[in-house]
């Protein structure tokens, strides 16, 4: 990265836009400061709010499959002249 000209004064420069060690040890902080039902809670919390993204995610990536499948199929009927 260090043949990169100017890619040290970018860097130094977002750092200083967004202080994401700041956010980091605050949340850390915060985080470490919540009793062990509180941090079971939110790794509960966290678990379950993941999980259901995940399944979301697969969802909508399956019908976007199946929409591209039937699009690939009309492509080659309409490619090997059947509809004409």
């Amino acid at each position: 990265m260090e043949s990169i000209p100017f890619i040290n004064v970018i860097i130094g420069w977002i750092e200083q836009l967004i202080p994401l060690q700041d956010y980091i040890d605050s949340a850390y902080r915060f985080v470490s400061n919540l009793s062990y039902l509180e941090q079971l809670i939110g790794i509960i919390v966290l678990f379950i709010v993941i999980v259901l993204g995940v399944f979301g995610l697969i969802k909508m990536l399956s019908k976007l499959i199946i929409v591209l499948a039937i699009l690939f199929g009309v492509w080659l009927l309409y490619t090997n002249g059947v509809f004409g």
